[in-house]
C-alpha cells in the first residue's frame, strides 16, 4: 500500500502544484486557523469566510468573542452554518484558554509533541481530529495530512482504506504510508482533486491520473464489460 500512496502522492503533485504552492504560502495566526477551521465545518469555504468576517466586525478581538452574549456571537457566525454548535465550541475554548493560560494564544501547542497537541485540541468539544490536524499543519507547519470528506472519499475508492474506516480512524491508518514531509501536500492536493475529479457524484475516471491504482475504476470498468 505504500508503493501505491507514493504513486498517489507523486501523480497528483505533478497535477495539481500543491508542493508550489505551499512553499509560498504565508502561515497563518495559530488561534485564527483555528477558529476557521471550526467554522469551515459543514459549510463551504465562501460561508465559513463570511461568518468569520461578521464575526470579526462584531468582535474585533478573541477576549470580545470570549466575553459576547451568546446569542450574538451565534447570529455573527449564522452563515457559516451550525451555529448553535459552533458559537458554544468557540467561547468555551477561549474561555479554558483564558483560564489555563492566561493570554489567548495557541502559539503553545508548537511546542507539544504532535500526539499531546492533538489530544489537547480534540479535549474541547467542537474540536475534532481532522481540525486538529488542520491547525497543526498550516498554522505550524507540521507535516500532517488532515482527513476531511473529500481525501476520505479518494482513499475510499482507491482502496487505501476500507468503506468502513471513519475518517477519524483513516488519520491513523493514512499516516505512515505517506512518504516524509509530504503529507501537508498531499492533503491540498487531495482535495484539489477531489473537488475537480474524484467528485462525491460522477467522478470523471476518464480524466483520473490514478485510475490505473484505482479499485473504485476497476469495479467500475468491471461492471461496464459485463454489462
Amino acid at each position: 500500500m505504500k508503493a501505491i500512496v507514493r504513486d498517489m502522492v507523486r501523480l497528483l503533485d505533478k497535477k495539481y502544484k500543491g508542493g508550489d504552492w505551499d512553499k509560498g504560502r504565508k502561515r497563518p495566526d495559530p488561534m485564527d486557523s483555528l477558529v476557521r477551521t471550526i467554522l469551515s465545518q459543514n459549510t463551504t469555504d465562501e460561508n465559513r469566510d463570511r461568518g468569520y468576517d461578521e464575526m470579526q466586525k462584531r468582535f474585533p478581538t478573541w477576549e470580545s468573542v470570549m466575553d459576547a452574549k451568546p446569542e450574538a456571537l451565534k447570529d455573527a457566525i449564522r452563515i457559516a452554518g451550525l451555529a448553535n454548535q459552533k458559537g458554544p465550541s468557540i467561547q468555551n475554548f477561549l474561555k479554558w484558554l483564558m483560564e489555563e493560560k492566561e493570554e489567548l494564544d495557541i502559539s503553545f501547542l508548537g511546542d507539544l509533541p504532535v500526539d499531546s497537541a492533538i489530544e489537547l485540541l480534540t479535549s474541547h468539544k467542537g474540536i475534532g481530529v481532522k481540525t486538529a490536524y488542520i491547525v497543526l499543519a498550516f498554522a505550524f507547519d507540521l507535516d500532517l495530512c488532515a482527513v476531511d470528506t473529500h481525501v476520505h472519499r479518494v482513499m475510499k475508492r482507491v482502496g487505501v482504506i476500507s468503506e468502513r474506516c471513519g475518517r477519524d480512524k483513516a488519520h491513523n491508518v493514512i499516516a505512515p504510508l505517506i512518504p516524509n514531509g509530504k503529507a501537508r501536500v498531499f492533503h491540498m492536493n487531495l482535495v484539489d482533486f477531489g473537488k475537480d475529479i474524484c467528485t462525491a457524484r460522477s467522478p470523471n475516471c476518464e480524466a483520473c491520473p490514478l485510475s490505473h491504482l484505482c479499485t473504485f475504476f476497476k469495479e467500475q470498468s468491471t461492471k461496464i464489460k459485463a454489462g
